[in-house]
């Protein structure tokens, strides 16, 4: 639920993120979450050790949400493909470039892409994005160390691509399958997925 009309401290208790704070927090705390009258509005919460009775409590200040998920990209010059993000919207994604190319003497191209959300497996149209056969012959996944990753779904004979994600582990990113259509005969790349600041992710 999406709380008020204040832009400087917007909320929204569908927040990926606080919601999974909240799966994780109750297996482990005694949870109590104080609320604004009169909307609800969470505005503090307490998290109590279950052992000792140690008590912290955290302000509840605002959300931030990524409704039209992108990623970029990166395409460095032996094919290693890596993907930064995820941003909100194509423009967000595509302002991230200048800066990985300062970052970087081997970029050769980038590329803003939707990011596909895994909860769903019907991959519509949208998803997918041309690029040169050339290129898309020559890509293979960077080795990057990256906590998060993105299935890239790659058909490499007619240059285009789908990307899927963010996945918590390169695992989870394998054990993903689209529904039929062309993904299912794509290459599957599972690329490191880098993430960006909260400034970077915002239009």
């Amino acid at each position: 639920m999406r709380f008020g009309t204040d832009n400087e401290h917007p909320f929204d208790t569908d927040n990926r993120a606080w919601r999974r704070l909240g799966d994780v927090t109750s297996e482990h705390f005694d949870v109590i979450t104080w609320t604004r009258d009169p909307d609800g509005r969470p505005i503090l919460l307490t998290l109590g050790d279950l052992r000792t009775g140690d008590m912290i409590t955290l302000a509840v200040l605002d959300s931030l949400e990524i409704r039209d998920p992108y990623a970029l990209l990166a395409v460095h010059t032996g094919g290693e493909l890596a993907a930064h993000g995820p941003t909100s919207g194509a423009e967000t994604a595509r302002s991230l470039a200048p800066m990985l190319a300062l970052d970087s003497t081997t970029l050769a191209v980038t590329k803003p892409v939707p990011l596909h959300d895994p909860a769903t497996t019907a991959l519509p149209a949208t998803c997918w994005v041309d690029l040169p056969t050339t290129l898309a012959a020559a890509l293979r996944p960077a080795l990057d160390d990256a906590r998060t990753a993105v299935l890239v779904l790659l058909d490499r004979a007619d240059g285009w691509l789908a990307a899927v994600g963010p996945f918590p582990t390169h695992a989870a990113a394998d054990t993903w399958q689209p529904d039929g259509g062309p993904g299912g005969a794509a290459d599957r790349l599972i690329v490191p997925l880098h993430p960006v600041t909260l400034q970077e992710a915002q239009p």
